[in-house]
């Protein structure tokens, strides 16, 4: 089976996606929770053969060149990237400090680019792979108080088109999603500002949030066969806020 690495396997998208792809691909998982390690292994039964769980920060630079590229390095290559760890951040803008800033950059944009950077030679080296990157509706729609997350993500969605011209012709494929509102680890928390949920309810055509499984499918496609031919593009999966 082929390898693809998973960022923030911990919990809602990320889980699912692991839970999904585990039969399918070799997985290295990365979270920074060892109790989200502890719940991922116990429901899968144990460790197994084809499996690595590594409880590191994706922005953590000595464990993204100490720890994790020489696992990948000893997994002998690398078919898929799937850049999901990521910061949800609100915050008036007036009240924003640079290090608000700074911390969700590093995770939500920088961590991508350079795990990205360290996974592309070793596609390179066994003929090619599938970058795929978790961005969000906010990169295309504002709301309130999400400026700082919102150009984070409009930042990945670029570096996803960049990255598909520059490396499309080798045999690599770079493409974003862009989830909508979906009941991951942050929905009862958003449910209880009963205004803004009801907001997003009403705005969406589909009247509803999607669940935290909603992007496996894309994944899926993108990263086989069926999806050799997608490059570049940000995929909406949200219900039809969008539209």
């Amino acid at each position: 089976m082929k390898t693809v690495l998973i960022t923030g396997v911990g919990k809602g998208f990320g889980r699912e996606l692991f839970l999904y792809l585990k039969d399918r691909y070799k997985i290295i998982g990365v979270t920074r929770s060892e109790c989200d390690i502890d719940s991922l292994l116990s429901e899968i039964g144990g460790k197994q053969a084809d499996i690595d769980l590594l409880l590191g920060d994706v922005a953590d630079r000595y464990f993204l060149n100490d720890v994790l590229k020489p696992l990948l390095i000893q997994r002998g290559g690398l078919w898929g990237l799937i850049n999901n760890a990521g910061v949800r951040f609100r915050k008036d803008f007036l009240e924003v400090t640079h290090q608000d800033i700074q911390e969700v950059l590093d995770v939500n944009l920088i961590a991508p680019m350079m795990l990205t950077q360290m996974c592309i030679p070793l596609m390179l080296s066994s003929g090619g792979g599938r970058v795929v990157n978790i961005s969000s509706i906010l990169s295309e729609s504002a709301l309130s108080q999400l400026s700082i997350y919102a150009s984070s993500k409009g930042g990945i969605d670029a570096f996803t088109r960049s990255i598909a011209v520059e490396f499309g012709g080798r045999n690599i494929t770079c493409n974003s999603i862009l989830p909508g509102f979906c009941e991951t680890s942050y929905f009862p928390k958003f449910q209880e500002n009963n205004e803004l949920y009801k907001m997003t309810i009403d705005r969406t055509p589909m009247k509803k949030w999607g669940a935290a499984s909603e992007i496996n499918e894309i994944c899926k496609l993108l990263l086989g066969d069926g999806g050799q031919y997608i490059n570049g593009v940000s995929i909406p999966v949200d219900g039809g806020w969008l539209a």
